[in-house]
């Protein structure tokens, strides 16, 4: 309550000094000096103290770009009375007072480089202006310039959250995409030019074949001429001169010969493109010569209700029987009253020597463990029976102690010591007990004892996910044998099947002979 009342009254403070500082500065005049004649009205708002103010801050630190100073104070002020988180004030406060200065510089580094009269540090202020002097005398105005405009660039990118890269990755997906679209016009130009000329092309050849055509069959009509003339004079002549009718017949079959052979000439030398059609058919009956038509397969049907396996009556499957269980050996260790009430009283004592004050009002042996319900006295706490487990477990002569704290439903604390003489469990006992023989589901699992002795069982289909989990020997495979075992003894393999997959081929391979059975098996895995 006081660090808050502190700090609104600090942030009133800060307020209205900084707007004292602001008042100042704004109501600056050059013409107005710290030694001014006290028989001179100020025309600074805030008097003599504004004049020195405003001139220390303007005149000789680093000119009007101090008016952030002030506008800061205010920023804290308000923070610091609104009781606010001042992080990124902080950072902000920095990165602020670096512009400033960096503003007093350049407007010094341009007012020495563009006047050619006397200096006015107004601007810049004293402090800047003689920064900027020294930077332009050791670098140079290029290398002051470059200076800079690095500095801005560094202050801006260490604020705010912009990317100078990116432009240029931009720059170079848009080019990339440019020359990616110029590529493929010119693929497509490339490819229509191509086209182009590959139609003229064709239709060179077309034109070609047509005139190639029409002389042959011009040939074809005219050597049909000759024929009929030669036949009409044939006729005329008389039977007198055989002999000059089979001359002349056989000068006109030469002739024909010749012509046809010409031809013939001329279609070899036509292109492949222009070959004829009947050519083509000539070469396609050549492919249909060598196909091998196989004949179409043809199947015997078996009547089914002929095979004998199917006549063969199958028995009905049979539940397994406890018989095949090993039978529970029964060895009477467990402890008499007096013994109990002994390690109760013991375990009393030993809890005050520690400090610890309770009294123990019940005690639940079981097989493996006996649990101890402890009363806590008044004023002492639970984590304290928690902090005495190992000490307790060194007293108590046990390998471990484990302590609930508190019993759900009760306000007493369960201290579990194991026995010195732990009784074994066997599955046959739980699966000939009432709780697994009536129960309704088909896969309630035998899972054991309680810690008080009571049979313990579960409805594996209220579970939609199991996982068992434990340290090395704490009984995991004994836990996953006793599920599949008790899902064997409820249900037939029509009514479940198990699908298990064992990396390391070593805990499911008892279980193989179930294969026809519960076990399902993928036709892809050999296993």
């Amino acid at each position: 309550m006081g660090n808050e009342r502190r700090l609104e009254i600090l942030g009133i403070f800060l307020f209205a000094l900084s707007m004292f500082v602001l008042a100042s500065q704004l109501g600056y005049n050059p013409n107005e000096e710290p030694t001014i004649s006290p028989n001179i009205k100020p025309t600074n708002p805030m008097g003599i103290l504004g004049i020195f103010l405003s001139h220390f801050f303007i005149k000789m630190g680093f000119g009007y770009s101090t008016i952030c100073i002030p506008l800061l104070g205010l920023l804290w002020g308000w923070f610091l009375f609104s009781k606010k988180e001042t992080d990124e004030l902080k950072l902000a406060t920095y990165y602020t007072l670096a512009a400033m200065m960096l503003l007093s510089i350049t407007f010094g580094v341009i007012a020495i480089t563009f006047s050619n009269s006397d200096l006015n540090y107004v601007i810049s202020g004293l402090v800047g202006a003689n920064i900027a002097q020294f930077l332009k005398d050791w670098l140079s105005t290029p290398g002051t310039l470059l200076f800079l405009v690095s500095a801005f660039l560094i202050l801006v990118r260490g604020y705010f959250d912009l990317d100078y890269h990116k432009p240029f990755n931009q720059l170079k997906e848009k080019c990339k995409s440019w020359y990616k679209r110029f590529l493929e016009k010119k693929t497509i130009r490339q490819k229509s030019y191509e086209k182009r000329k590959h139609t003229e092309e064709l239709k060179k050849k077309i034109d070609t074949k047509r005139e190639l055509e029409v002389a042959v069959n011009q040939n074809n009509s005219d050597e049909s001429e000759i024929i009929d003339q030669e036949e009409d004079e044939g006729s005329q002549i008389t039977e007198e001169v055989p002999i000059d009718k089979t001359r002349k017949e056989s000068k006109i079959l030469d002739e024909i010969r010749e012509n046809s052979s010409s031809q013939h000439i001329k279609k070899m030398n036509i292109p492949e493109s222009q070959s004829p059609i009947i050519e083509q058919g000539e070469f396609s009956g050549e492919n249909q010569k060598e196909l091998n038509i196989e004949e179409m397969a043809r199947t015997k049907e078996v009547d089914i209700d002929k095979i004998k396996d199917r006549k063969k009556p199958k028995r009905k499957y049979q539940l397994p029987s406890s018989e095949l269980l090993a039978n529970p050996v029964i060895i009477s260790d467990e402890l008499s009253r007096d013994e109990l009430v002994d390690r109760a009283n013991y375990l009393t004592e030993s809890m005050s020597t520690f400090g610890v004050q309770g009294e123990v009002d019940h005690v639940h042996p079981g097989p493996i463990i006996t649990l101890f319900e402890v009363q806590p006295a008044e004023g002492v706490r639970v984590n304290k029976f928690v902090q005495l487990a190992d000490d307790l477990a060194r007293v108590m002569e046990a390998s471990s102690v484990r302590v609930i704290a508190p019993i759900p439903g009760k306000s007493s604390v369960g201290i579990e010591i194991p026995n010195r003489n732990p009784a074994t469990v066997y599955f046959k006992s739980i699966v000939n007990s009432p709780e697994f023989a009536k129960g309704k589901s088909l896969l309630t699992l035998a899972i054991g004892k309680t810690t008080s002795g009571e049979i313990s069982t579960l409805d594996l289909s209220k579970m939609p996910h199991l996982l068992i989990a434990g340290t090395t020997g704490s009984g995991k495979s004994v836990c996953i044998n006793t599920i599949i075992c008790s899902i064997l003894y409820r249900a037939t393999p029509e009514e479940v099947k198990f699908v298990m997959i064992d990396p390391k081929k070593v805990e499911m391979t008892l279980y193989r002979k179930l294969e026809g059975y519960h076990l399902l098996k993928m036709e892809d895995i050999s296993e």
